[in-house]
C-alpha cells in the first residue's frame, strides 16, 4: 500500500516507515498546495492521511475535494483540530469515515487501521486475480489457436516430433484400458515421482508403469532399473512390448515407451503402438502414464484422450497457476478432453502456498483430490529408489487414493 503522509509532524512518517508492510512516499507533506503537487505526480498513492492543521491558503473543505477531484479511488485518513460536527458530517458526505481528533489517536492506532485496510486491499487484488485466472481458464473461444509451439534447437528432437506427429495424424484409436490414468502438469511439477510413490503405495494391484515423457524420462532412475536392450531382430520378430517391460517388484512393472518412439529400428511396434498397447491391457489391473509437459506431441493428445483418468499436478503459487491454465485450455478446447476426467493435486505445498479457501474457489469445476507437502525426505525416497517413504508423505499419497477408491 502507498502511503502519504501531510500532518506537519515528521515523527509520524518515520515511526510509519520502520513498518515493513507500509510503503511511505517521500517525507511528511508540511503544506496543503504539496498534497496537491504530489497527487498530480504520482497517481499510485492508495492512501493520504491528512491534519486540518496543515498550512494553505485552501479553506479545508476545498482541499478534501481537490484531493478527491484528482484521485477518486484514494483513501483519507482525516485528523481534525477539536470536534466539530458540521466538518464531520461533510466529510462522511464525500465517504470518508476514518476521522478523528488530535487528542484521541495514537501512533499505534494509526498503525493498526492502516495495516487493516492494507489487508483488504490484498484480499480485493487476490481476489481479482482469482477472477481474472478463472475468466482465461474456462473461457472457450472457438476460433482461437493458442499452441505456440516451443522453437527447439536440438534438431533430433525436432526431427522424433514431426515422425510421431505423423505417425498418430487421422488415426482412431481405441480405448487402451478400463484402469488407465495418466499424469500431466507443469515442467518440473513432480510427474515421475508421484507416480513411482503413487505405484509404490498401491497394495494387491498388478501395475504397468508407462514412461512416455520423451523429453524427460527418468521413471528408471527411480526404481534403480536398467532399459532392456535387446537385438533388434529378435524384437521385430516378436512385434510386441515383451522385450520392452521390466519388473520391478511383484507387482510393478515398467515400460519405457520413449525408447520405442525415438528408435526408428522398432518401425513395426511404433506403427501399431496403441494396439500393442491394447493387447496387453487383461495382463495389469492398473496402467499408470508419466507424459511429458510439453504440448507438441501428437501421441500426448491420444493418451489423454484415451485415458479413463487424467491427474493434473500443480504448484499452488500465481506463476505455476497461470501455466497450468495455459495447459487446461489446450487440453479442454483444443483437444476436446472432457473436463470431469481430469482431477488437480497440488504438489509441493508448503505455508507460503495460496490457500485453501482461495484455490477451491479458483478450480470450483474440477475435483480436487488434494495436496501433497513438500518434505525435506523426497531427496532420500529418490537416492534409496522410492525404498524409503516416511508418514507424512505416504499419508497425503493415502488420502487421494482413497479418494479415487483404488
Amino acid at each position: 500500500m502507498n502511503i502519504v503522509t501531510a500532518l506537519k509532524n515528521p515523527n509520524i512518517n518515520n515511526k510509519l516507515r520502520e513498518e515493513e508492510n507500509f510503503n511511505i512516499i517521500g517525507s511528511d507533506i508540511q503544506y496543503q498546495e504539496g498534497i496537491l503537487e504530489i497527487l498530480e505526480n504520482n497517481k499510485n498513492i492508495d492512501l493520504l492521511i491528512i491534519s486540518e492543521l496543515l498550512p494553505g491558503e485552501i479553506e479545508f473543505k476545498e482541499i478534501i475535494n481537490k484531493i478527491i477531484q484528482i484521485n477518486k479511488k484514494i483513501e483519507l485518513i482525516v485528523i481534525l483540530n477539536n470536534k466539530n460536527e458540521e466538518l464531520k458530517n461533510f466529510l462522511i458526505s464525500k465517504g470518508i469515515f476514518n476521522i478523528f481528533f488530535n487528542n484521541e489517536i495514537t501512533i499505534k492506532d494509526l498503525i493498526k487501521i492502516i495495516n487493516e485496510k492494507n489487508n483488504k486491499k490484498n484480499e480485493i487484488e487476490i481476489n481479482e486475480e482469482i477472477k481474472k485466472l478463472k475468466e482465461i481458464i474456462f473461457e472457450k473461444e472457438k476460433n482461437k489457436k493458442i499452441i505456440n509451439l516451443k522453437i527447439i534447437n536440438n534438431k533430433k528432437i525436432l526431427d522424433l516430433k514431426n515422425n510421431i506427429n505423423k505417425l498418430f495424424k487421422n488415426r482412431k484409436i481405441k480405448k487402451i484400458n478400463k484402469n488407465v490414468i495418466s499424469v500431466v502438469g507443469t515442467p518440473g511439477i513432480g510427474k515421475s515421482s508421484f507416480c513411482s510413490i503413487f505405484a509404490k503405495l498401491l497394495k494387491n494391484k498388478k501395475i504397468l508403469i508407462i514412461d512416455f515423457d520423451i523429453l524427460n524420462s527418468c521413471i528408471n532412475s527411480f526404481f534403480n532399473i536398467k532399459i532392456k536392450s535387446k537385438k533388434i531382430k529378435e524384437i521385430n520378430k516378436k512385434n510386441n512390448f515383451d522385450f520392452f517391460i521390466n519388473k520391478i517388484n511383484k507387482n510393478i512393472y515398467l515400460l519405457n515407451a520413449t525408447k520405442i518412439l525415438a528408435d526408428n529400428n522398432y518401425k513395426k511396434i511404433k506403427k501399431d503402438f496403441f494396439i500393442e498397447l491394447n493387447k496387453i491391457k487383461n495382463k495389469f489391473d492398473l496402467i499408470i502414464i508419466d507424459n511429458s509437459s510439453e504440448c507438441f506431441f501428437e501421441y500426448t493428445k491420444e493418451i489423454l484422450n484415451n485415458s479413463d483418468l487424467i491427474i493434473f499436478l500443480l504448484e499452488a503459487n500465481l506463476i505455476d497457476l497461470k501455466k497450468s491454465r495455459k495447459l487446461l485450455d489446450i487440453y479442454i478446447n483444443e483437444w476436446n478432453i472432457k473436463k470431469d476426467k481430469i482431477k488437480i493435486v497440488f504438489n509441493k505445498f508448503n505455508k507460503n502456498s495460496i490457500c485453501d479457501e482461495i484455490l477451491k474457489t479458483l478450480f470450483s469445476d474440477f475435483k480436487i483430490l488434494g495436496k501433497i507437502k513438500t518434505d525435506i525426505n523426497y531427496n532420500l525416497i529418490i537416492n534409496k529408489n522410492i525404498k524409503l517413504i516416511n508418514k507424512k508423505i505416504k499419508k497425503d499419497y493415502l488420502k487421494i487414493i482413497e479418494k479415487l477408491k483404488l
